[in-house]
Protein backbone atom coordinates (compact mmCIF):
# COMPACT_ATOMS: atom_id res chain seq x y z
CA UNK A 1 0.00 0.00 0.00
CA UNK A 2 1.23 3.20 -0.76
CA UNK A 3 0.00 7.06 -0.32
CA UNK A 4 -1.23 8.17 -3.98
CA UNK A 5 -0.31 11.42 -6.22
CA UNK A 6 -2.91 12.02 -8.46
CA UNK A 7 -1.45 11.96 -11.99
CA UNK A 8 -1.54 15.45 -13.89
CA UNK A 9 -4.92 15.88 -15.68
CA UNK A 10 -6.78 12.77 -14.13
CA UNK A 11 -9.18 14.65 -11.83
CA UNK A 12 -9.86 12.92 -8.61
CA UNK A 13 -13.37 12.56 -7.24
CA UNK A 14 -14.24 14.28 -3.89
CA UNK A 15 -14.60 12.17 -0.87
CA UNK A 16 -18.84 14.22 -0.89
CA UNK A 17 -19.38 12.55 -4.25
CA UNK A 18 -18.19 8.96 -3.84
CA UNK A 19 -19.37 8.07 -0.28
CA UNK A 20 -23.16 8.28 -0.09
CA UNK A 21 -23.61 9.31 3.64
CA UNK A 22 -21.39 9.87 6.72
CA UNK A 23 -21.13 6.15 7.51
CA UNK A 24 -19.29 5.70 4.34
CA UNK A 25 -16.63 8.58 4.94
CA UNK A 26 -16.26 7.59 8.08
CA UNK A 27 -15.34 3.68 7.03
CA UNK A 28 -12.89 5.15 4.01
CA UNK A 29 -11.00 7.44 6.92
CA UNK A 30 -10.97 4.21 8.79
CA UNK A 31 -9.30 2.10 5.73
CA UNK A 32 -6.58 5.19 5.37
CA UNK A 33 -5.47 5.05 8.62
CA UNK A 34 -5.33 1.64 9.14
CA UNK A 35 -3.30 1.64 5.42
CA UNK A 36 -0.78 4.06 6.84
CA UNK A 37 -0.44 2.10 10.27
CA UNK A 38 0.69 -0.90 7.82
CA UNK A 39 2.63 1.08 5.66
CA UNK A 40 4.83 3.19 8.54
CA UNK A 41 4.35 0.54 11.34
CA UNK A 42 3.01 3.25 13.77
CA UNK A 43 0.27 2.08 16.00
CA UNK A 44 -0.63 5.84 16.26
CA UNK A 45 -2.26 5.19 13.34
CA UNK A 46 -4.91 2.79 14.41
CA UNK A 47 -4.68 4.50 17.34
CA UNK A 48 -6.34 7.18 15.16
CA UNK A 49 -8.46 5.00 13.71
CA UNK A 50 -10.09 3.94 16.84
CA UNK A 51 -10.31 7.45 18.43
CA UNK A 52 -12.00 8.69 15.74
CA UNK A 53 -15.24 5.88 15.56
CA UNK A 54 -15.02 6.03 19.62
CA UNK A 55 -15.91 9.90 19.39
CA UNK A 56 -18.68 9.49 16.41
CA UNK A 57 -20.16 5.81 18.11
CA UNK A 58 -19.10 5.12 21.27
CA UNK A 59 -16.54 3.03 22.42
CA UNK A 60 -18.12 -0.53 21.80
CA UNK A 61 -19.75 0.56 18.46
CA UNK A 62 -16.84 2.35 17.27
CA UNK A 63 -14.46 -0.39 18.01
CA UNK A 64 -16.86 -2.73 16.70
CA UNK A 65 -16.65 -0.43 13.19
CA UNK A 66 -12.89 -0.20 13.59
CA UNK A 67 -12.65 -4.16 13.26
CA UNK A 68 -15.12 -4.30 10.52
CA UNK A 69 -12.38 -1.87 8.42
CA UNK A 70 -9.27 -3.50 9.69
CA UNK A 71 -10.76 -7.18 8.16
CA UNK A 72 -11.80 -5.20 4.56
CA UNK A 73 -7.91 -3.47 4.68
CA UNK A 74 -6.49 -6.95 5.68
CA UNK A 75 -7.78 -8.72 2.98
CA UNK A 76 -7.07 -6.90 0.84
CA UNK A 77 -3.61 -6.34 2.09
CA UNK A 78 -3.91 -10.44 1.22
CA UNK A 79 -5.43 -11.02 -1.68
CA UNK A 80 -4.59 -7.78 -3.79
CA UNK A 81 -1.83 -8.19 -6.73
CA UNK A 82 0.19 -4.93 -6.57
CA UNK A 83 -0.03 -1.94 -4.51
CA UNK A 84 -3.38 -0.24 -3.23
CA UNK A 85 -3.02 3.45 -3.31
CA UNK A 86 -5.06 5.67 -0.85
CA UNK A 87 -4.79 9.32 0.40
CA UNK A 88 -4.02 10.76 3.81
CA UNK A 89 -7.32 10.27 6.03
CA UNK A 90 -8.08 13.67 6.25
CA UNK A 91 -8.00 14.23 2.59
CA UNK A 92 -11.17 15.28 0.65
CA UNK A 93 -10.28 13.36 -2.57
CA UNK A 94 -10.24 9.93 -3.39
CA UNK A 95 -7.82 7.58 -5.69
CA UNK A 96 -9.41 5.17 -8.13
CA UNK A 97 -8.78 2.32 -5.65
CA UNK A 98 -10.29 4.15 -2.66
CA UNK A 99 -13.31 5.04 -4.81
CA UNK A 100 -13.74 1.14 -5.96
CA UNK A 101 -13.05 0.20 -2.37
CA UNK A 102 -16.14 2.39 -1.14
CA UNK A 103 -18.07 1.38 -4.45
CA UNK A 104 -17.41 -2.48 -3.07
CA UNK A 105 -19.07 -1.08 0.54
CA UNK A 106 -21.84 -0.01 -0.68
CA UNK A 107 -22.66 -3.20 -2.69
CA UNK A 108 -22.22 -4.95 0.29
CA UNK A 109 -24.65 -2.46 2.36
CA UNK A 110 -27.39 -3.18 -0.30
CA UNK A 111 -26.82 -7.13 0.06
CA UNK A 112 -25.69 -7.59 -3.64
CA UNK A 113 -23.55 -9.70 -2.81
CA UNK A 114 -22.92 -11.28 -6.31
CA UNK A 115 -21.86 -7.76 -6.92
CA UNK A 116 -19.47 -7.42 -4.12
CA UNK A 117 -18.17 -10.91 -4.92
CA UNK A 118 -16.98 -9.62 -8.78
CA UNK A 119 -16.03 -6.57 -7.25
CA UNK A 120 -13.98 -8.03 -4.76
CA UNK A 121 -12.35 -9.58 -7.41
CA UNK A 122 -11.82 -6.74 -9.72
CA UNK A 123 -10.46 -4.68 -7.18
CA UNK A 124 -8.07 -7.53 -5.61
CA UNK A 125 -7.01 -8.49 -9.68
CA UNK A 126 -7.80 -12.35 -8.95
CA UNK A 127 -10.70 -14.22 -6.89
CA UNK A 128 -10.67 -12.50 -3.32
CA UNK A 129 -12.95 -14.73 -0.90
CA UNK A 130 -11.14 -13.07 1.89
CA UNK A 131 -12.44 -9.37 0.87
CA UNK A 132 -16.13 -10.40 0.03
CA UNK A 133 -16.40 -11.78 3.52
CA UNK A 134 -14.90 -9.54 5.19
CA UNK A 135 -17.39 -7.01 3.15
CA UNK A 136 -19.99 -9.38 4.25
CA UNK A 137 -19.08 -8.85 8.03
CA UNK A 138 -18.46 -5.26 8.09
CA UNK A 139 -21.90 -4.05 6.17
CA UNK A 140 -23.68 -4.68 9.02
CA UNK A 141 -21.72 -2.20 11.31
CA UNK A 142 -21.28 0.33 8.42
CA UNK A 143 -25.12 0.51 8.17
CA UNK A 144 -25.52 0.57 12.45
CA UNK A 145 -23.36 3.39 12.29
CA UNK A 146 -25.18 5.06 9.41
CA UNK A 147 -28.24 5.38 11.70
CA UNK A 148 -26.10 6.59 14.40
CA UNK A 149 -24.46 9.62 11.83
CA UNK A 150 -27.82 10.28 10.31
CA UNK A 151 -28.52 14.36 8.82
CA UNK A 152 -29.87 14.67 12.77
CA UNK A 153 -26.22 15.07 13.76
CA UNK A 154 -24.35 17.72 12.03
CA UNK A 155 -22.18 16.85 9.34
CA UNK A 156 -18.37 16.69 10.25
CA UNK A 157 -16.21 18.55 8.25
CA UNK A 158 -13.49 16.09 7.54
CA UNK A 159 -12.97 14.74 3.98
CA UNK A 160 -15.60 16.56 2.41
Amino acid sequence: MQPSIPPSGNPMRRVSEACRDEAEILALSVARFVAAGYMTGDVACWDAAFNGAEELLGSHEGGRFVAGMVGIVRALRIERDGDWSFMPASCCRLTGHECALVALIGRGRRGAWDEVAQDAAALAGREAPRLTAAVRAAAGTIDAAATRLSPAYPRSNVLH
